[in-house]
This record gives C-alpha cells, sequence and structure tokens, in this order.
C-alpha cells in the first residue's frame, strides 16, 4: 500500500517565529558608523529659556525648568525651526543637559558666542553628510 503524505503549510504560530527570529537577526547587522556627538559647556545669556524636546518651537517642553543666565553642558546642535529674540535670529537648536539634568534642546539664538543663523562654535553639528550623530530627537 502507498501511504499518503499530506504536506501543511506553515502554522501561523511557525511563520511568526520565524519572522521574529529573523528580525533580530537583521538587527544585530551592522549599520552605518555615525559618531555619537561629544560637546562642551555653553552659557545660555537670556532669562526664561525653555527646553523642547526636539529643535522645534512646536515640540513639548523637555521640562518646567526655565533657564535664566546659567552654564549648560551642550552634546551637539542640528538645522530647526527658526528663533528670533530681538535682533537676533537662529536656526541652529543645541541638544543640552538642564541644570536638573533633563535632556532637551534650546535654540541656539539664546547662546553665547555664536552668530545670527550660525552654529554655536564648538559644538558638533549634525547634518544629513555629517559623522556627528544628535541622540535625542
Amino acid at each position: 500500500m502507498f501511504s499518503k503524505t499530506i504536506t501543511r503549510p506553515f502554522s501561523p504560530r511557525a511563520l511568526l517565529a520565524a519572522v521574529l527570529g529573523l528580525t533580530a537577526l537583521l538587527a544585530l547587522a551592522p549599520s552605518p558608523a555615525r559618531a555619537a556627538a561629544s560637546g562642551r559647556t555653553v552659557h545660555i545669556w537670556a532669562g526664561q529659556v525653555r527646553v523642547r524636546q526636539c529643535a522645534s518651537t512646536s515640540c513639548d517642553l523637555a521640562t518646567g525648568e526655565r533657564l535664566t543666565d546659567v552654564d549648560v553642558y551642550a552634546y551637539c546642535q542640528r538645522w530647526g525651526d527658526r528663533v528670533a529674540d530681538g535682533p537676533y535670529y537662529n536656526h541652529y537648536w543645541v541638544e543640552i543637559v538642564s541644570p536638573q539634568g533633563w535632556l532637551g534642546w534650546v535654540s541656539a539664538v539664546f547662546v553665547s558666542g555664536g552668530s545670527d543663523d550660525g552654529p554655536v562654535p564648538g559644538v558638533p553639528v549634525e547634518t544629513d553628510t555629517s559623522p556627528v550623530y544628535c541622540e535625542y530627537p
């Protein structure tokens, strides 16, 4: 007698396990290297400066702190929303650690040492082609 072999498709559970396993392997694959930014201490010259969750005035606040005439550590900077204060303006935003330890963004217009629409000197700048990577959105 002949035996009949029955072929079944993968069960949904087996298929899900295979997909998750492949996803885990792909996560281990090397990706293009981008250096984490290393920065320096900068001075916030203005009063009542808000710290945002991203490089935009429309982002939520990262902390309730308002910075006034204080030194903070700046990791990097990137182009974002234009901010003006009197005659000064800037599109760059600086990723900082607030005095209370919160990571967030302030407009470069409020950081001493820069120029209108220029990056803050000595703080790494993230661009599409630079090896600098700001770690916080």
